[in-house]
């Protein structure tokens, strides 16, 4: 039977039911997903040394001709292979692999790839690779030359993955009959780029360094345009939407802006211009406020709902939470307190909207869901971005005649690559500066060993700040878990708030966590803001928005478990008012000193940009797992790099050109590589 990239593996020689369901976990089910599962490193075994060579450096590949096989029945199965060649003789020792017996013949030539282990005094070289060697290096499969390492699972090993695929090459001529390339000679000779089949041999069977960066260059490309064209579609469908154009109610505006008890940052004006220039348009706004943690987007984004209602159109506020939603509602009440806004509150499916326009309607997600919304709804904004996936987003724009005006705003900075592939259709505001008033916070790294000593700093911080019968300082501490885990060597709320008590003996210590249900959520959060506790235990259940002023000291414990973004979120939580701040980063006690996890938590500590230490963070973790970004759409490339702007813009070019000439896209990104 012909093979197919779209075919099922088991039509490939060898795979049956039960190798396919371990190929599954790997998420390979058809002939082009195990094309398409791409080495992640390389292990170079074609320079062969002598017997002699290897005893000397330790490890290696060497060729060796065997002398002779035993195997003793012990409490193991110990088989010991003799080798030898001009230089010596070598003992390799395997553990119940009794088979070898017969398999390794007297007189064979082997290539042989391992370690030497050293115990004590004696020295052993236990369970070495090896393969028969075949002279021309072409016709060899692990040693001898150049193989990829592949992610594996359980009884599915790289050796297994190459050989099926090894197959496969010398079934359709490497790859010829099986891969249709998208892309033209024209674009490939434009872009110096080799085909799409050529660069899949090239990743799996490289016969040099060479080889494999022009099959990553090619396949980073494939990776870049299938992000060009979802970019470059969305662009299109966006010239063709139409919104209302609002005026700029700059008598109204300046007044609401003269009324706040602080001065806008030059930053903060910046974006206010360029969202009210937007809106000014019949194009509807699509815009990213991409601002760091405390730096005042809320205010941004209220100068643009109070232009919409003053203009007699609607707006919609969306907050990943019901206690984020109610917080938003007391401040745009609080702001607009002069300003003649109605403003309603829905956190409830079951909820209706009133049928009354031209008002501000503050919610979580809830709203989407409702049938009825104001027909002259002309902006929505959204807080904290990356909690909604695009499929909500672009509800608002089915909802009504005309699309609504669309205001994005993130809860962590994120960095300038990641908003290009990303949010490559959006424009893009930045707020870098912190208000005036607000003072720089002062991160500590902590290590465990001085933990106890930073909580009885903190215990003296806050009885020292008692006036007039009330704790004036208050902390947050961070835990990553709810309860103690048998497989998760972490602290837990549950068990250390009983530890916290002891230790602050005399102060209101309570505990905040996300199975709470939500009037218990409020109150403690009510009674933490009126400073009737004055130390607060929680997960990251507070990680997003909770604003409280007078929380002047954050202590994040098991800091290593956490993500640096989202440490940056935490620490978010206070140096909100006027006074001077703290952050406590405190690690388990099984972080080594000078190890990756502490070094990480250094740079925390030694930088307050958000936008640093998400760039750093983006470096060294990926986007997926900073952002929790996977189930939301976010690229997961497995070659280019998302760093790669310069690449991103080559493809977007190349994607816009395609759209206009043919619309074909549906077809090359069938065959793109992914």
């Amino acid at each position: 039977m012909s093979l197919f990239t779209k075919s099922p593996i088991t039509e490939i020689k060898g795979i049956g039911e039960k190798l396919a369901e371990k190929f599954s976990k790997l998420n390979i089910e058809t002939v082009q997903d195990l094309l398409f599962h791409i080495p992640f490193r390389y292990q170079d075994t074609s320079s062969i040394i002598s017997i002699q060579e290897f005893k000397e450096r330790g490890e290696g590949t060497f060729l060796a001709q065997i002398e002779k096989v035993s195997t003793a029945y012990l409490r193991k199965k110990i088989t010991t292979v003799r080798v030898k060649d001009d230089t010596g003789f070598l003992n390799l020792t395997y553990f119940n692999q009794t088979y070898l017996q017969k398999s390794l013949k007297k007189g064979d030539i082997y290539l042989f790839s391992a370690k030497i282990t050293q115990r004590g005094n004696r020295k052993n070289v236990y369970n070495p690779k090896f393969e028969i060697f075949k002279e021309d290096p072409q016709k060899q499969t692990d040693l001898g030359k150049l193989v990829g390492i592949y992610p594996e699972t359980k009884g599915l090993s790289s050796r297994i993955i190459r050989s099926k695929i090894s197959d496969l090459q010398k079934e359709t001529g490497y790859f010829k009959k099986l891969l249709k390339d998208p892309l033209d000679k024209e674009t490939l000779n434009e872009f110096r780029l080799i085909s799409l089949s050529d660069a899949i041999s090239k990743i799996h069977f490289p016969e040099s360094q060479e080889d494999i960066d022009d099959a990553r260059k090619r396949l980073a490309f494939d990776e870049m345009l299938r992000i060009a064209f979802k970019i470059e579609t969305q662009a299109l469908k966006q010239q063709k939407e139409v919104s209302e154009p609002m005026d700029i109610k700059s008598e109204i505006l300046n007044d609401f802006i003269k009324s706040l008890p602080f001065e806008l940052t030059d930053d903060q004006n910046k974006a206010v211009e360029e969202i009210l220039e937007d809106t000014s348009k019949e194009k509807p706004m699509n815009r990213l406020l991409n601002g760091d943690v405390g730096s005042g987007k809320t205010v941004v984004s209220a100068i643009a709902i109070l232009n919409t209602i003053k203009n007699g159109y609607s707006s919609i506020l969306i907050a990943p939470t019901t206690v984020l939603a109610k917080q938003h509602y007391e401040t745009f009440n609080k702001i607009f307190k002069n300003f003649n806004i109605d403003i309603e509150l829905c956190i409830s499916t079951k909820k209706i909207i009133k049928r009354v326009d031209n008002k501000l309607i503050i919610g979580t997600h809830a709203i989407l869901y409702e049938k009825e919304l104001p027909k002259d709804l002309n902006l929505v904004v959204i807080d904290e971005q990356h909690r909604f996936g695009v499929e909500q987003r672009e509800y608002f724009k089915e909802k009504t005649e005309k699309s609504p005006h669309y205001l994005t705003m993130t809860a962590t900075p994120i960095p300038r690559s990641l908003t290009e592939v990303f949010f490559g259709g959006l424009n893009v505001s930045e707020i870098r500066q912190k208000p005036k008033y607000q003072k720089e916070i002062k991160t500590y790294f902590t290590p465990y060993r001085k933990r106890e000593d930073c909580f009885n700093w903190i215990k003296n911080k806050i009885k020292e700040s008692k006036k007039n019968s009330i704790y004036e300082n208050q902390v947050f501490v961070i835990y990553p878990l709810i309860e103690e885990s048998e497989k998760l060597n972490a602290k837990a709320v549950l068990v250390e708030v009983e530890y916290l008590k002891k230790l602050f003996k005399g102060l209101n210590v309570d505990f905040l966590h996300g199975r709470l249900k939500e009037k218990d959520k409020e109150k403690l959060l009510k009674d933490f803001r009126e400073k009737k506790i004055q130390v607060l235990v929680s997960t990251t259940v507070i990680e997003v928005g909770i604003d409280i002023p007078d929380a002047t000291i954050m202590v994040i414990e098991d800091a290593e478990r956490f993500g640096l973004a989202q440490l940056h979120q935490l620490r978010g939580r206070v140096g909100r008012g006027e006074k001077e701040s703290y952050c406590f980063v405190i690690p388990s006690s099984s972080v080594e000193k000078n190890s990756p996890s502490q070094k990480r938590l250094i740079y925390f500590a030694n930088h307050n940009s958000g936008f640093e230490v998400a760039e750093y963070d983006l470096e060294s973790r990926g986007p997926g797992e900073v952002y929790g970004l996977r189930q939301s759409g976010i690229p997961v490339f497995k070659v280019a790099s998302i760093h790669d702007i310069k690449l991103l813009n080559k493809a977007r070019k190349l994607a816009k050109i395609y759209l206009k000439e043919d619309n074909n896209s549906e077809k090359i990104l069938q065959n793109l590589f992914r």
